[in-house]
C-alpha cells in the first residue's frame, strides 16, 4: 500500500467520526440543554428512572402533596450538604424508623418503603449520579410522611394492644 492509498483509506474511515464531532461542537448549547432535561439514564446493566419513579410515588402518596417539597429543599440541602446526601440521610432515618415499626405498616406503606429503599440504594451505589434538588425534596418528603405514618401506627398499636389468644 503506497502513501496516497493509505491517506485515502484513512480519510474514508475518519469521515463519520469527524462529522459527528463537528456537529457536537456546533450544536453544543442545544445538546447541553437537551441533556439537562433527560431524567432517564443508563449506567452499566442497570437502568433507572429516578425522578419519574419519585413523581409517581408522590402522586400516589396518601400524605400531603409535594408542593412544599421545593421550598423545603433549601433547608434539607443546608443540613445535608447536597441532594445526594439528603436522600441518603432520609433513607437512613427511614430505615432506622422502619426497624421499630415495620409490623404496623399497611400494604401500601410496605410497598412505598420498599420502593424508597430501592431508590436510596440506587443513589448510594452510583457515586457519579447526582439527583436534582427537586427529586431530593420529593424523596425526603415521602420518607418523612412514611415515617410519620409509621409513628402514628405504632402509637395506635400501643394505645390499643391486640389481646393474644391463650
Amino acid at each position: 500500500m503506497d502513501g496516497l492509498t493509505f491517506i485515502a483509506e484513512m480519510s474514508k474511515a475518519m469521515a463519520w467520526p469527524l462529522a459527528v464531532v463537528a456537529l457536537a461542537l456546533i450544536f453544543r448549547p442545544q445538546l447541553r440543554a437537551l441533556l439537562a432535561r433527560i431524567s432517564k439514564g443508563r449506567l452499566g446493566p442497570a437502568e433507572f428512572e429516578f425522578e419519574q419513579q419519585l413523581q409517581m410515588l408522590a402522586a400516589q402518596s396518601p400524605g400531603p402533596g409535594t408542593a412544599g417539597a421545593s421550598a423545603g429543599v433549601a433547608a434539607v440541602m443546608l443540613s445535608a450538604g447536597s441532594a445526594r446526601q439528603a436522600i441518603l440521610a432520609a433513607g437512613r432515618n427511614l430505615e432506622h424508623r422502619a426497624q421499630a415499626g415495620m409490623q404496623s405498616l399497611c400494604a401500601y406503606d410496605l410497598a412505598l418503603y420498599q420502593q424508597l429503599r430501592g431508590l436510596r440504594d440506587q443513589v448510594s451505589q452510583r457515586v457519579d449520579f447526582s439527583p436534582s434538588p427537586e427529586a431530593a425534596g420529593t424523596y425526603v418528603q415521602l420518607a418523612r410522611g412514611l415515617q410519620a405514618r409509621m409513628e402514628q401506627a405504632r402509637m395506635e398499636q400501643q394505645a390499643h394492644p391486640v389481646e393474644k389468644a391463650a
